[in-house]
């Protein structure tokens, strides 16, 4: 049995590795963008899959910062209720929006999986050789990640102010 202590290091590895790729794929797209530039206005060419590849990437970028916000539950709240619900049901509410968070993840990301499979089927190509499904493989891995997440955050949330 994993003791409490290898826990908090197996976290603090995940949580590293996930900001590590957040980086990564920022200075990737940075990177492509400033070579493509230079290509282009000095050298009246560009790398064929420059542009695709950044697209890609700013997908992948925007859904590893959706996972890392959800780890530390600060991502966007459209917070209707709390400004007219008395202080005792506050848990309530936050708990009732972790669950329902979670369970538009999980939604999400079994359609996005059907999705997946269909580009799969069909095998069309998104550049290079590189397959179509594989770069949007990142939709229902995120999607179920923040799923896991959420569920989490209902089930740890703390009532008093300290969450």
């Amino acid at each position: 049995m994993l003791k409490d202590n290898n826990i908090q290091r197996i976290i603090k590895l995940i949580n590293k590795i996930e900001d590590s790729l957040v980086v990564l794929f920022l200075v990737s797209i940075l990177s492509i963008a400033v070579v493509q530039i230079i290509l282009r206005n000095f050298f009246d060419g560009g790398l064929i899959w420059g542009d695709s590849l950044i697209s890609i990437l700013v997908l992948w970028l925007g859904l590893s910062s959706a996972i890392v916000a959800s780890r530390e539950n600060k991502n966007i709240n459209i917070d209707v209720f709390s400004a007219h619900v008395a202080e005792k049901y506050q848990p309530i509410i936050k708990k009732s929006g972790f669950l329902f968070a979670a369970i538009i993840c999980l939604i999400i990301s079994y359609y996005s999986f059907v999705f997946i499979h269909s580009e799969y089927l069909f095998n069309e190509i998104a550049f290079s050789n590189v397959p179509v499904w594989l770069t949007e493989s990142i939709i229902p891995l995120a999607f179920f990640i923040m799923a896991i997440r959420y569920f989490l955050h209902l089930i740890i949330y703390k009532t008093d102010n300290s969450k």
